[in-house]
């Protein structure tokens, strides 16, 4: 799949803490034409990357430990900053049911996606937010 012009000078962050398919997914977001592609290993340092880097939006899985997607996408939206609680943000989770959809959007989170996910997948998600 080729880069989407709508991506093009965009940056995304990549909170996973697998780092293989990190690296997976920084590549297929690369390929879609986001222009930067950041990365973190957990919710806290994905925090820490949101305030250091300001991406345009991020891309993160529900299961991690010490800070789970949920407490991430929650801390994001009740950090008081304006750009942070606009953010959009995917969310990933290997198991996708009403409850765990319930659940993310509650958190904040405006799409999520069931695992593995494709680059339509992430392309689908992430066009509406900047066309």
């Amino acid at each position: 799949m080729t880069g989407d012009g709508a991506f093009a000078g965009r940056s995304v962050l990549v909170v996973e803490d697998e780092s293989f398919t990190r690296m997976v997914l920084a590549k297929m977001l690369a390929a879609l034409g986001f222009a930067t592609v950041l990365q973190a290993s957990d919710g806290e340092s994905g925090l820490t990357a949101v305030s250091a880097h300001g991406p345009d939006a991020v891309l993160c899985d529900v299961e991690m430990q010490p800070t789970d997607g949920f407490a991430f996408v929650r801390s994001l939206r009740s950090s008081g900053d304006p750009r942070s609680s606009n953010l959009p943000v995917v969310l990933m989770s290997s198991r996708v049911d009403d409850d765990r959809r319930q659940e993310a959007l509650g958190a904040g989170a405006d799409v999520l996606l069931a695992k593995p996910v494709s680059a339509e997948d992430l392309r689908r998600a992430f066009m509406p937010r900047f066309a």
